[in-house]
C-alpha cells in the first residue's frame, strides 16, 4: 500500500474531491482498494526516463504554414 493511503484523511479528501463520500461510507474497503489501484503506475517507464519525465509535444511550425 502506498504511504498516502495509510492516512485516512487523504482517502476522505480524495473521495470528497470526486463526490464519492457516500460510496466511501457504504464500501470503505472497496474504495480504499480502488484508490490503491488508481494510484499505481500503469507500467514501467522506458529506459533512461525518471518518474518525473513525460513526453513533450513537438511543435513543428511548418505544419501550420499553408502552401502559397
Amino acid at each position: 500500500m502506498s504511504d498516502a493511503l495509510k492516512n485516512p484523511e487523504f482517502l476522505q479528501w480524495l473521495c470528497e474531491q470526486h463526490s464519492l463520500e457516500r460510496a466511501l461510507k457504504l464500501f470503505p474497503d472497496g474504495m480504499k482498494a480502488a484508490a490503491e489501484r488508481g494510484l499505481r503506475p500503469l507500467g514501467d517507464l522506458p529506459p533512461g526516463n525518471s518518474p518525473l519525465t513525460h513526453p513533450a509535444p513537438v511543435f513543428d511550425p511548418s505544419r501550420f504554414e499553408r502552401d502559397r
